[in-house]
Formats: structure tokens, sequence, C-alpha cells
């Protein structure tokens, strides 16, 4: 596999009742993957008998306005990054003025999003390893074919249009304690299951890079910050969000990945 050694690109580069949260975690070739699914009103899946409201959610559940850029052709790409790395640079000044301890700058904030996400968008197998690499990522040497969690996350963002309005920058609250390995939690509250009315269906998707970011402190580290990127991934009408999780390696003096995950939210109701 050729893999160019130039970094120069890198360096440019609520009101929802849940009503269960079940999460699955196993370990897929050195990455951590999870599946966590949250639902809300009726308890079925898209494909049973129900069809899909909106995508586009706000954090209340409620349906927005999307707004997407296209990042066709090199010029619109290179647009969407300067607007992505101005938009996480602002947003992360107010998010890590909140987080007491040891943290990087937003500068480091804004490329390691730009690093993450836009060689996904690209679909550039040689451009996301030069990003690992500014990220202090460890490039594993020769792999028969494309990596895995750049094929499956490639699947999700190549080409996709982006929401740039709606991006936004959190601190990071864990699900549950990261003990790795094999976990499933069920939480039910105390919402009547049977309440009429549409219901909101979350599934998340996340995998964590263990082997790449060997040192990369968990999502428990108190520094943990999370960046969500909605997309119109290319050729459906639904929408995803690209949810980075980022922790700062001290030693490194590096923001780095914790986990890369896909959001989909769907407003559903009853056909």
């Amino acid at each position: 596999m050729h893999r160019n050694t130039d970094l120069g690109w890198a360096a440019r580069l609520g009101r929802v009742d849940l009503k269960m949260i079940l999460a699955l975690v196993f370990a897929i070739g050195g990455l951590s993957w999870g599946v966590f699914a949250m639902m809300s009103g009726r308890e079925e899946s898209v494909s049973s008998g129900t069809r899909v409201i909106a995508s586009a959610l706000d954090d209340e559940g409620n349906a927005v306005e999307a707004v997407y850029t296209s990042t066709k052709g090199s010029k619109r790409l290179d647009a969407a990054r300067d607007q992505i790395e101005d938009i996480v640079r602002t947003e992360s000044m107010r998010v890590l003025s909140s987080i007491q301890g040891p943290k990087g700058a937003p500068e480091g904030v804004s490329e390691a999003v730009v690093n993450s996400f836009v060689p996904l968008v690209a679909g550039d197998y040689d451009a996301f390893w030069e990003a690992i690499a500014a990220m202090g990522g460890e490039v594993p040497g020769e792999i028969d074919g494309e990596h895995r969690m750049f094929t499956h996350l490639k699947k999700e963002f190549e080409g996709a249009k982006i929401d740039l309005s709606r991006i936004s920058v959190r601190r990071y609250e864990a699900f549950e304690p990261d003990r790795g390995g094999m976990r499933m939690t069920r939480e039910v509250n105390e919402q009547d299951a049977e309440e009429s009315g549409p219901g909101l269906q979350t599934q998340r998707m996340d995998m964590r890079p263990e082997s790449i970011f060997p040192n990369a402190p968990g999502i428990q580290d108190p520094s943990a910050i999370e960046v969500r990127i909605p997309v119109q991934p290319k050729g459906e009408d639904l929408e995803s969000v690209f949810a980075l999780i980022l922790t700062w390696n001290s030693d490194a003096g590096l923001w780095q990945p914790a986990t890369y995950g896909v959001i989909k939210n769907r407003l559903v109701e009853e056909d």
C-alpha cells in the first residue's frame, strides 16, 4: 500500500423520554466497537410498521431545518474544512473554559477534528493515515486492503453533505464506566411505554481506535469532549451524525481520538 509521508495535507487539515437504553460493546481486530440503541415512544424498528417523520433533530428530539453544504470537488471540500475548523475552534473555547485540570488549546481540538473527519469525507486512504500520524497515532505496517475502521466510516461519510450550522462541541459524559470488553446494560424509566404520539429512535455506533492511539486517555478522562457534525450521506435522504470523542494526551501534547462514532436519530410514527 502506498502511503505518502508528507504531512502537509494533514497540517492544513430533554424532551426525549427514554423508554430503553441498550448498550453492547465488543472487540474487532484491535478496535473496540460499540453499538448503542436508545428508543423512546414505540419500541419498534423503522422497518416494521413505522415511518420516519424527521431525521434532523435537536438535542430535545425536535425536528429542525437542515441546511446542507456540498463537499463535491476539492474547492467545496476545502471551504467546508476551513469552516469546520473555525466553528470548532470557537465552540471549543467556550467548552474548555469549563473543564478543570490539564487540557489542550482550542486550536488543537479543531485540528484534530479536521484530521479525523475530512479524510473520511474525501474517501482518501493515504490522507487518513497522514492525519493519524499528525495526531500522534501509530500507523500500522502493510495491511491487506483497507483498514476496517476506515472502510466502515467511509461508507457513512464519503461524499456527504454537511450542516455547518449545527456543528456542536460539548463536554462528554460517558454513558457508563468504560470497562472495555463486552458489556450490556438496560435501563427503563418510569414513563408509560404505551404513551401515544411520535417516538424517537436513536442508534449509535462507536469505534475505539485503541490499537492506533494506545496511549490516548479513555472516555472517562475529565478532558473528554465530543464534537458532532450532522451530515447527509451521499445518495441518502436521512441524516447521520459524525460524533468524535477527543481526550487530551498530556504526554504527547495532543488531542487524540478516543472514539469515532456514528449517530442516527429518527423521529418515527406508525403507518
